[in-house]
């Protein structure tokens, strides 16, 4: 009996050690999410461990509820007013932006009324102008023809330098047509301050009006300046030209650049010689309309009008024959030319002339008998260039060249001379 019951104590003794050992267990596998300080089993010895309490507060989660709930009516609030407040500075930006147009539209409008060329800012005001602009194509098609350049009263000219030139001459300019904004730099200096219209149109559109291959990109309309307004930078030469029956453009031209650079006082323009406001007679002569006095569709009667009296006459003539005969009676119009005596142009003593007047031919139609008639009224003279055998003549500008600065040395070679006696220097 007694071992029977010592096996009975040591059973339960056994089965209270492993449900203590499971009831740790679990205890242990419940706060694995948690750092504890110190673990204690059962089996382990008693002893005194210092654990770090922690301070819990108990809150009410009512009140953790409240806050979060202020927070987001707080947040959005303040992305509703932010929503405003931007909205209502691009309100006040888009106005500011609005008045600035309109203030700068008025000035402008001020301005183009007035016809002021500068604004505020001492910028160019111009228009921009869309393709085939009604005002631009008519105004380009009349100064396209002889007839309407003359009733207008202007004259269309190609690239910013003959622009220049005309400003310079101090003559009105009425319209720029352009279309780089860059190119009006060059315009700067010399631009009025009043009176002038600008208009930025295509490229494209210049070159359907423009008469070079590649145009320059700009146009301008100038008033047609009348021989008494325009004056010489320089003193001339007591010397004129009378062009007479010159009909190609580029010869014309270059005749009016001749003159300009030998210092004539005028150029007269007879009758049946090409328009001097042709655009190809605009290009070739370089700026030359605008800087000397000339007389255009003059009739032969009214040519002793624009001479001094006491000029001698001159007739660039390539032809050498001369008839001894000189009775004007018994002499046919065709022959009177001949009767006027030859020289080579340095054969001539032109210091000795009070004024000298140069009648040039064209090269096809050649010196009129009306020139040989009115040459020997005034006891001229005819002036040749000596030429090597093979070679005719020489073109009328080029020629016109070689004369009308023989002419130019000679008088200056004699203005210095008397100069320098004036001095007391001998001249050699």
């Amino acid at each position: 009996m007694s071992k029977i019951i010592g096996r009975a104590l040591s059973q339960i003794l056994h089965c209270k050690q492993l449900t203590s050992i499971d009831s740790s267990s679990r205890l242990y596998g419940r706060w694995m999410h948690r750092d504890p300080g110190k673990i204690m089993l059962p089996f382990e010895s008693k002893s005194k461990v210092n654990l770090k309490k922690e301070k819990v507060i108990d809150i009410d989660p009512e009140i953790l509820n409240k806050p979060k709930e202020r927070e987001v009516d707080s947040t959005k609030i303040n992305k509703k007013t932010l929503e405003v407040s931007s909205k209502i500075n691009n309100i006040e930006k888009s106005d500011k932006i609005k008045k600035n147009r309109e203030d700068k539209l008025k000035k402008r409008a001020f301005h183009l009324s007035q016809c002021k060329v500068f604004d505020d800012n001492n910028e160019i005001i111009f228009e921009k102008v869309k393709e085939n602009d009604g005002r631009i194509s008519n105004l380009l098609v009349n100064l396209k023809s002889k007839k309407a350049r003359n009733s207008s009263g202007q004259v269309l000219v190609e690239g910013w330098r003959l622009i220049v030139d005309g400003l310079e001459a101090k003559c009105n300019l009425k319209y720029v047509m352009f279309s780089r904004k860059e190119d009006l730099n060059n315009l700067l200096p010399f631009l009025p301050s009043k009176g002038v219209k600008f208009y930025k149109m295509p490229y494209k559109q210049i070159t359907l009006w423009s008469d070079v291959e590649t145009s320059p990109g700009m146009l301008g309309v100038f008033e047609i300046p009348s021989p008494d307004n325009v004056r010489s930078l320089s003193r001339p030469l007591p010397l004129q030209f009378i062009c007479d029956n010159i009909r190609v453009p580029g010869n014309l031209g270059a005749i009016l650049r001749v003159a300009v650079g030998a210092g004539c006082e005028k150029v007269v323009l007879t009758k049946g010689c090409v328009d001097l406001w042709d655009p190809k007679v605009v290009r070739s002569a370089a700026g030359a309309h605008f800087r000397l006095p000339v007389y255009n569709s003059v009739e032969w009667a009214d040519i002793p009008q624009h001479l001094q009296q006491d000029t001698s006459v001159l007739i660039a003539d390539s032809n050498e024959k001369v008839l001894h005969d000189n009775s004007m009676d018994s002499m046919d119009e065709g022959c009177v030319g001949m009767s006027i005596p030859v020289l080579p142009y340095y054969g001539i003593e032109y210091t000795s002339l009070k004024h000298i007047t140069l009648i040039i031919g064209g090269e096809t139609e050649g010196i009129s008998n009306d020139s040989y008639i009115f040459a020997a009224k005034k006891n001229g003279l005819r002036v040749n260039i000596p030429l090597q055998r093979g070679v005719d003549s020489l073109n009328t500008g080029m020629a016109t060249a070689v004369i009308a600065f023989e002419i130019r040395r000679q008088l200056i070679q004699a203005w210095t001379r008397e100069k320098l006696e004036r001095i007391g220097v001998n001249a050699t």
